[in-house]
């Protein structure tokens, strides 16, 4: 028996990237076939209230420690390691569902650790095991409870995994992000581990310290990855060059994985990265695993009724006539350069002008994972119009969004042919935004309605969105700092099925000294520069007409089925494994 199982703090629920990445692989035939069992673990973040709420409404509850709640026998498996480490665990099913094809949905089981009141003695005896075995200096993150979390999950996974699965033959072990990292090295010195048995993989969906240290930098990827090319050259280390990064417990657990058996790497700047932060790793151990989207709508009469409904709900609010529906679906971060959008756009708006077309710009983004609940959605609207106008201060405007949005409300008061709307919440619908919105519509149709989907991030390991308007015949807008944009390269040498604006060739020619010193608006300055030589190129590749996109899709459609998560399961992941 082969037993899958991904280490994650979206055991539970998807809150981002990489619980996308968990459906997709989940649901994926390929996957299924290869392995026989897959549990999710991960923290318990919450104690429910009643056992049986524990896993959601997908989930299923078969165990729950801390109210004694027992379906079956699994206390015999369970409490003794609840008694020796001082934990509570929630275990039961889970469903997966594939968005468009039900046959494809799955099963897996799910295992949430409650760690708040493990005994410290008992921790710290832990720490000191991985400070012996791989010199990790644990006291140094004592402040930071997402270091001890993770940490502390990751004490009794040995024991719990060979509990659930006494008779399994091979174990993969896939550390999702730094947060799995700690699960594997305690299996890894523990007296249940095998080489032969267990396979220890580190899934790196980004490389942590090269996040921070980009959006830190006033230069951002036109300084970071020309430099980080040139000191792979000469042999030097990403902290030869920014200094150490170990104040940061992130940090420290990434650098680790080099003593996994593999490291998957979801995009080819990521595994530069790792090798750069950590030039010691053996060079085969870095494997390129894409990411994927869900590939089985094409470009049918229901891609064109889906912008019908985006334009109906624009038209009450907005204006009566839009011919391009540009769009930006993302988590809203830095890392994202949404403030690029509205340079590319001021130059688009010059150019619709000019043909006489109008266009329209949702950015769709919040800072709020759990979006905004629908009796303040309601209230918002009634009161001032929400989402089509914005007010600053919860529930509304937070944080980043009353930058985003100062930036928009610029842009809108100077354009002529293109506006703006800035949609402050996790998903489109009518009970996420208000009666504007029809009673069937939903974020597929935006995706859908879509002529051109932006993502010209600073920092982006894959970028699953950026490509999820491609089935429905829309126009990828990147940057070369997305690792989508190797793929895509790969699948289409031909650039006019996606444009991808390259920040980093232009900054490469630029002495290093010049990059390391780049103020922010000087940056801006280079920005404004690169956008403005190709925004009409760009321009001229959107399709425009219904006939276009038709054309446009055409040429892609050969190709999408490899974009599919099955088709990268087989083609990359399953060939990665160690």
């Amino acid at each position: 028996m082969k037993v899958a199982i991904h280490v994650t703090h979206e055991a539970l629920f998807k809150i981002g990237g990489i619980g996308e990445v968990l459906n997709g692989l989940t649901t994926s035939p390929s996957y299924q076939s290869f392995f026989d069992k897959t549990l999710f673990y991960g923290p318990l973040f919450e104690p429910p209230a009643h056992p049986s709420t524990a896993l959601g409404k997908d989930g299923i509850v078969l165990y729950e420690s801390r109210h004694k709640y027992d379906t079956g026998s699994f206390g015999k498996l369970f409490s003794s390691i609840c008694e020796k480490y001082g934990i509570n665990l929630v275990y039961g099913k889970r469903k997966i569902s594939h968005p468009f094809l039900p046959q494809r949905s799955t099963t897996v089981d799910v295992l949430l650790v409650d760690i708040t009141y493990m005994p410290v003695d008992l921790v710290n005896f832990h720490k000191y095991l991985l400070w012996e075995k791989y010199g990790l200096t644990s006291d140094r993150y004592d402040h930071d409870w997402d270091y001890e979390q993770y940490l502390r999950v990751g004490i009794p996974y040995a024991e719990l995994s060979q509990a659930l699965y006494p008779q399994a033959k091979t174990f993969y072990h896939f550390a999702h992000e730094y947060m799995g990292i700690p699960s594997l090295l305690f299996l890894k010195i523990s007296s249940l581990y095998s080489q032969e048995r267990h396979k220890l993989i580190f899934y790196a969906h980004e490389v942590a310290p090269v996040r921070r240290i980009v959006e830190r930098l006033p230069g951002h990827d036109l300084t970071f990855y020309p430099i980080l090319e040139e000191a792979l050259s000469q042999g030097k280390s990403l902290e030869d060059i920014f200094g150490s990064q170990m104040d940061w417990g992130r940090t420290a657990l990434v650098k680790l994985a080099k003593h996994f058996d593999t490291i998957f790497a979801v995009g080819d700047l990521v595994a530069k990265e790792y090798k750069f932060l950590c030039p010691e790793v053996e060079e085969e151990k870095v494997k390129v695993v894409y990411n994927a989207i869900p590939v089985n709508h094409g470009l049918t009469e229901e891609t064109f009724k889906a912008k019908e409904k985006i334009l109906q709900c624009l038209s009450h609010k907005v204006c009566k006539r839009v011919d391009l529906l540009f769009t930006h679906v993302c988590r809203l971060v830095k890392s994202k350069g949404i403030w690029r959008d509205f340079i590319l756009l001021t130059y688009l708006d010059s150019l619709l002008e000019k043909s006489r077309l109008k266009g329209v710009y949702i950015l769709l983004a919040t800072e709020l994972p759990q979006g905004r609940p629908p009796e303040v959605i309601a209230k918002m609207f009634e009161e001032y119009g929400w989402p089509f106008v914005h007010r600053v201060g919860y529930p509304d405007l937070v944080g980043y969004e009353v930058e985003i949005y100062e930036r928009l409300s610029k842009f809108n008061e100077k354009s002529r042919a293109l506006k703006g709307i800035f949609i402050n919440q996790f998903g489109i619908s009518k009970r996420k935004c208000g009666k504007e919105f029809a009673e069937d519509i939903d974020t597929i149709d935006l995706r859908l309605a879509s002529d051109a989907e932006f993502g010209m991030s600073i920092y982006e390991p894959f970028g699953i969105a950026h490509i999820e308007t491609l089935p429905g015949g829309g126009f990828p807008v990147l940057s070369t700092s997305c690792g989508v944009y190797y793929f895509l390269k790969k699948l289409f040498p031909e650039e006019q099925t996606f444009f991808a604006v390259d920040f980093i060739g232009f900054a490469r020619d630029l002495p290093s000294e010049f990059l390391l010193s780049l103020k922010n608006d000087q940056r801006e300055v280079l920005e404004h520069t690169i956008l403005a030589k190709i925004a009409k190129r760009v321009f001229e590749l959107i399709p425009k007409t219904k006939e276009e996109k038709l054309s446009h899709y055409q040429r892609i459609e050969p190709v999408l089925r490899k974009l599919d998560w099955d088709s990268v399961v087989k083609g990359y992941f399953l060939k990665a494994l160690p």
